[in-house]
């Protein structure tokens, strides 16, 4: 197909132009003896950092840090020493910018680099100058180059008259640990106001094919008659991506870059403001000179939605795709422009910064990768990256907070304790979802197990919006040790019980109608989501537990009834399923319907398959999978909220709720709600704690009490619940462990 073929404007507007170019670079006019770092002071570095400040800097409900610190002081002392005040790491970090030797003047700009490393041996290269007495040698220190030769004259040639050029390499004096740990606090200051953060990826490289197919394309794409908010060659059929494989193949190496996997590199380009990505071709037109392709943000989403088209692209690439485009949609609305990185603007405007949920930020950093310092040994090396990622979720998240420098006192860095000290910094925030999360109990550098847990990307996914923090209490959570082991001492409600103090003498038969439902459902195969139907084989090794866990859950719904199931279906939490109609539940909760004739009608298959969606939505976001519980290990249980004295007669006064708990503690286990999160906006969270008592001779909830946290999880809890819940003033203050080891 005939690329030149498609529509092109001749006019002179030509809004795409430098968006995709072809650099032809003599490597031999590369001389980086002619450069030098140097220390920009005042009145150069307040021009740099203050004259884009964001208008609204957006940060969590305006806590200064101060407050937060003194807050982290009550709640955990001796972890708020670990961190000082970002503002203070902003104002204090060490400032470099590369120039030529020869430049005298003051910086107006700078651009940042951000990259990622492709070898192993990062030390600086050392040259020999001169031969001494008895085989003694003197060497200087080389201008160390962080990618090819290439890519880094290209990188200089985005600087503009009066710009200077900053990374980490070079700017940081890596011999400094004191240093390099406060440019880390700061780094989003280094990032947010360069003029351009560019990428230069060097472990991707353009094949002949590929760039001929590109250097063909670049001219139908820049003079397209398109408007500048429309994407050239979208919705083809055949896409128009899938026409020409060159562009397909060169696309996929692209996004399989690995720095699309770096948690620093993914924060750099969050924090810029404009974005310009350098890769490397393989073809050459004489030994010294190499072609670097140089795109903007522009093409990449230019790219990206012509990729969007495909489904020949893997569930990882695809995810990648949508992520990359969601992040530059907002990037451009949020600068209110078209075509974020056009080709060198003069005067740019840095876009509000919005403030970012805690822990879906914290989960999402440390699921990528970090490299550490690599002058440390491996072992510390990976200790360097755990710590590299708590100051990326500090500066990602917009805590006013930066990690103070290490000292030999301070806890190691292993992964359980950074998470440790993010979530009490949470607590510190107020955040819910740090009191709620379901992932393995922490395991800390002492062999103690705490009474927090890990937190995972199941914690937030029916939360990703950002929930109020819990209001402040006469009574605030606290966290201590007896010496053996951490404990939380907080406010917690205890929930009722009822098949301990009132059970319901229909509750077996309750199950054995949704034993005939679960049984017919399977016979007849009525359609479900993949939680229905992955175990549904007759020689499945899970096909019993989970028919049992769907039998227990169904008689459950029964026992709650119509108006339970009717509240719940037509929730916020359930938003993304269809609802069920209130004649479907009638007819699903009648005692007297034949379900074996309801079966065989469209409706009744309809409204069953309606009902096994439900009850799958239900066990995926009941049961704390992240913790290792399976359909083996927990099943539904009823609570309701606390009911006084005085209105023990009224039925419907503490609702009804689902719980997921273990089986393990079924007899001697309590269901707690802490304080902080009992009102209705939290019902999306796991804030059910389940607990027994430390004290195996104990069983009611006195005061002195101590508790085990054994496991959490969501309840579903219908409005009387919620009301209930949220009203109950009785309280009380108890220390909460984590499970024994």
């Amino acid at each position: 197909m005939d690329l030149m073929a498609y529509p092109t404007n001749p006019g002179p507007y030509l809004p795409r132009l430098g968006h995709l170019e072809f650099l032809e670079l003599d490597e031999q006019e590369l001389d980086t003896t002619s450069l030098q770092a140097r220390l920009i002071q005042s009145p150069t570095r307040d021009y740099l950092f203050s004259r884009r400040t964001p208008c609204n800097t957006a940060s969590k409900d305006d806590i200064d840090a101060d407050t937060l610190l003194a807050d982290l002081g009550h709640l955990a002392p001796s972890l708020a020493k670990d961190f000082i005040p970002k503002v203070h790491a902003e104002a204090s970090f060490a400032f470099r910018l590369i120039n030529h030797v020869d430049y005298h003047g003051e910086e107006e700009g700078y651009i940042a680099m951000s990259y990622c490393w492709k070898k192993t041996n990062r030390d600086t290269p050392r040259k020999v100058v001169e031969d001494l007495p008895f085989a003694w040698t003197r060497e200087v220190e080389q201008f160390p180059l962080p990618t090819s030769g290439a890519l880094f004259q290209a990188v200089l040639k985005e600087k503009m008259v009066g710009e200077g050029l900053w990374f980490d390499q070079v700017c940081i004096d890596q011999d400094s640990d004191v240093e390099r740990a406060t440019v880390i606090g700061a780094i989003d200051t280094v990032y947010k106001n360069a003029r351009a953060v560019v990428v230069a990826l060097d472990d991707v490289v353009v094949t002949p094919e590929e760039e001929r197919f590109l250097r063909c394309y670049v001219d139908q794409y820049c003079y397209s008659g398109f408007a500048a908010d429309q994407q050239p060659n979208a919705r083809q059929n055949p896409p128009f991506m899938y026409q020409y494989p060159a562009f397909v193949s060169f696309f996929e190496r692209f996004i399989e870059s690995e720095w699309f996997g770096r948690a620093w590199c993914a924060h750099e380009m969050k924090l810029g403001r404009q974005h310009v990505f350098l890769v490397r071709c393989s073809s050459r037109y004489h030994d010294a000179v190499q072609t670097v392709m140089r795109f903007t943000t522009s093409f990449l989403h230019h790219m990206l939605a012509l990729a969007s088209e495909l489904v020949t692209f893997t569930p990882t690439q695809q995810s990648k795709i949508r992520t990359l485009s969601d992040f530059i949609t907002v990037h451009n609305n949020t600068k209110g422009v078209n075509g974020l990185a056009a080709r060198r603007p003069d005067t740019p405007q840095m876009p509000d910064l919005e403030p970012s949920a805690f822990v879906p930020t914290v989960v999402d950093t440390f699921q990528m990768k970090a490299g550490g310092n690599p002058r440390l040994p491996e072992f510390l090396r990976k200790l360097d990256a755990n710590r590299d990622k708590v100051c990326i979720a500090l500066s990602a998240s917009k805590v006013p907070l930066a990690l103070a420098p290490s000292n030999a006192y301070q806890r190691p860095n292993i992964e359980d304790e950074c998470f440790r000290s993010l979530l009490l910094v949470g607590l510190a925030l107020r955040d819910p979802v740090c009191l709620c999360t379901t992932g393995t109990p922490l395991q800390l550098h002492d062999g103690s197990v705490s009474w927090l847990s890990k937190p995972t990307s199941l914690d937030t996914h029916t939360s990703r919006a950002i929930l109020r923090r819990f209001p402040k209490s006469s009574n605030p959570i606290r966290q201590s040790s007896d010496g053996r082991a951490e404990y939380a001492q907080l406010d917690i409600i205890f929930l009722d019980l009822p098949h301990r103090s009132n059970p319901n003498p229909l509750f077996p038969t309750h199950i054995a109608r949704a034993r005939l439902f679960i049984h017919l459902c399977m016979q007849y195969h009525i359609p479900g989501p993949g939680m229905w139907s992955f175990w549904q084989a007759p020689d499945h090794l899970r096909l019993a537990a989970m028919r049992n866990l769907y039998i227990q859950t169904l008689g459950c719904i029964f026992d709650c009834g119509a108006q339970w199931l009717l509240e719940l279906s037509t929730s916020q939490r359930f938003s993304h399923m269809s609802p069920l109609e209130p004649h479907t539940i009638d007819m699903l909760l009648n005692p007297h319907l034949i379900i074996q004739n309801y079966i065989l009608l469209p409706e009744g298959q309809s409204a069953l398959s309606s009902l096994i969606t439900f009850l799958s939505g239900t066990l995926l976001s009941g049961i704390p999978w992240a913790s290792g519980a399976t359909e083996r290990t927990h099943g539904p249980l009823i609570t309701s909220a606390p009911v006084p004295a005085w209105l023990s007669g009224d039925p419907t006064y503490g609702g009804k709720a689902i719980v997921f708990a273990p089986f393990a503690h079924s007899k001697t286990l309590l269901i707690a709600v802490p304080e902080a999160v009992q009102a209705a906006e939290y019902d999306a969270l796991a804030r059910a704690w389940v607990l027994t008592s430390t004290n195996p001779f104990t069983g009611g909830a006195e005061p002195s009490v101590s508790w085990t946290l054994q496991s959490k999880g969501v309840v579903f809890g219908d409005g009387n619940f919620k009301a209930g819940l949220a009203r109950c003033a009785e309280t009380r203050c108890h220390r909460v462990y984590g499970p024994s080891v």
